[in-house]
Parts: C-alpha cells; sequence; structure tokens
C-alpha cells in the first residue's frame, strides 16, 4: 500500500511549494499519485541496477526494444 496520503501531498506542497491545499485537493492528488508509487515500489523489484547513471544506462539499453534500423 502507498505512503501516499492526502496529509502527504498536503505537507509536501507546503514545504516545497510553500502553499497550501484544501483536503478535498490533496486528496484528489494522492488518489492519482498513489497508484503510480504502488506501481514503480511492484517494478522496483525487477530492475537490476544500483544508483550510479552508468548502471543505469546500460540497464535501459538492456530493456529497450531492438531497433530494426539497419
Amino acid at each position: 500500500m502507498s505512503g501516499i496520503t492526502g496529509e502527504f501531498v498536503s505537507l509536501i506542497a507546503t514545504i516545497w511549494h510553500r502553499f497550501s491545499l484544501s483536503k478535498a485537493e490533496s486528496e484528489l492528488l494522492a488518489d492519482m499519485l498513489a497508484p503510480m508509487d504502488e506501481a514503480g515500489e511492484d517494478l522496483s523489484g525487477q530492475l537490476e541496477f544500483d544508483m550510479e547513471p552508468s548502471d543505469f544506462m546500460f540497464t535501459l539499453e538492456q530493456l529497450a526494444p531492438e531497433s530494426k534500423v539497419p
């Protein structure tokens, strides 16, 4: 289950963007962000790279479909 809640979204908006969201706005954004967070968590165990950019790029190249350009 995602940790992204309306309260979390409201806090981030206040700290990072210096504005306040209504409860309804915070909940709406949380409802949109939580599924993406959960999908990312589900897939994160399948990727085999660490935080180094070279490993990241190598992994992306391995995951890319093969090009049919001559």
